[in-house]
């Protein structure tokens, strides 16, 4: 029986694609944020991971890669 996995941000159900990218941090929090000491797991689909990389002012991605702006 497959367990169904969703996207943190937008809710949607994770396909096939999205989970073949496996965007997943599973971390406890240290300090500093109002979530000191809170057990983290964070999925994202691929396009809530596209439309995050555009919000930051450094990017994280590492190596280019193909750029669709």
């Amino acid at each position: 029986m497959e367990v169904s996995a969703f996207c943190s941000l937008c809710g949607k159900e994770l396909d096939d694609w999205d989970v073949h990218n496996d965007v997943h941090i599973h971390k406890r929090l240290g300090y500093g944020s109002i979530h000191d000491g809170a057990m983290l797991d964070l999925r994202l689909c691929c396009d809530c991971l596209d439309r995050l990389v555009s919000l930051c002012r450094v990017s994280p991605v590492l190596d280019g890669g193909n750029r669709h702006e």
